[in-house]
């Protein structure tokens, strides 16, 4: 354990210092005045401090005093460690493991019913995992990094939530689109997944690299790579694609086409391919990425310091109640 404020102690050795000073000076003075009094003989007083009753007395009085001397020293050391703050101090180093997760959602109008419920899935998929880096990028004609690759879980959250609000919120000011729509035409899934592939770091680092593609493979406009092309890409890069497809339902059987160049693409880099309506989507998606080759990382040091006052108020509140009982016991 440690005292942050060490200078406590000393503050209290001197209040007590003072205490004792002015109790001193006290006594002196009275027995000073004492010494002026006439004095009052009293014959044969060996006889009443010989009786057996008066020692008994005397012996408890003495003991009580000094417990009250006891109860008094607790209470200002249970007081002086309090005011002290005492702390115990530990170094945590945080386990870190060695993948890397990129979130890759498309936001353009043929997502807008969508985007809410795929950053849910992204919710979902974050609460399952533990240690890895996660980053997210949105895309409609060109790609922007929401948040890049972090740990801090907290945070990651906190940027999905506020990423809800903006999609759903009749309020919004569609702040998320800011970056998004400087490419020529819109829906570009082609240079999404690219620019996505391009968000990894620490390049040369043997590290687990995974994409979560969210789209419907609607494209709206000129890309400067086809999916196909950014799927090689991908390979090349030993970047693993997961595609979630939420235009894959019977009722959009138009998109079949677009559903099913998506799922070759992302099976050729080692990936599935889910609909969004797929309740296996969040499992699968874990446990394929969870299952590649990683081994543990250590983060940096961190040194925590944990408030460690409980002994020292039961010590204070146990001296402060034994001194008012043998405060009332000498009073009697």
């Amino acid at each position: 354990m440690e005292l942050i404020y060490w200078w406590m102690p000393l503050v209290w050795l001197l209040a007590v210092a003072a205490v004792v000073a002015v109790a001193v000076l006290a006594t002196r003075a009275g027995r000073r005045r004492k010494a002026n009094q006439e004095p009052l003989w009293v014959a044969h007083s060996e006889r009443l401090t010989a009786l057996p009753g008066y020692r008994r007395a005397l012996t408890r009085y003495r003991r009580l005093v000094v417990a009250t001397i006891a109860a008094v020293a607790v209470l200002l050391l249970a007081g002086t460690a309090l005011g002290s703050r005492v702390v115990s101090t530990t170094v945590f180093q945080p386990e870190l493991r060695n993948r890397d997760i990129v979130l890759c959602l498309d936001v353009s109008g043929s997502m807008t019913e969508y985007d809410a419920a795929l950053v849910g899935v992204f919710e979902s998929l974050v609460q399952r995992f533990d240690g890895e880096r996660i980053a997210l990028v949105l895309f409609n004609a060109s790609a922007t990094t929401y948040f890049p690759l972090t740990s801090d879980y907290d945070y990651v959250t906190t940027q999905l939530d506020h990423l809800v609000e903006d999609l759903t919120s009749p309020e919004s000011d569609y702040e998320y689109w800011n970056g998004t729509d400087l490419g020529n035409g819109s829906s570009l899934i082609g240079d999404g997944l690219g620019s996505c592939v391009m968000r990894f770091d620490q390049v040369g680092e043997q590290r687990s690299r995974s994409i979560v593609l969210a789209t419907d493979n609607y494209v709206a406009g000129e890309p400067i790579l086809t999916l196909k092309e950014a799927g090689e890409y991908a390979k090349a890069q030993d970047v693993t694609v997961y595609g979630i497809n939420p235009g894959d339902v019977s009722s959009k059987d138009y998109l079949d086409d677009l559903a099913a160049e998506m799922d070759e693409v992302v099976t050729s880099t080692g990936g599935d391919y889910y609909a969004l309506a797929d309740p296996a989507a969040v499992g699968g998606i874990v446990q394929q990425i969870t299952a590649e080759q990683t081994k543990t990382l250590k983060g940096a040091k961190q040194l925590v310091q944990v408030d460690e006052p409980l002994v020292f108020v039961l010590a204070a509140f146990g001296g402060l109640a034994l001194l008012m009982l043998l405060a009332w016991r000498l009073r009697r």
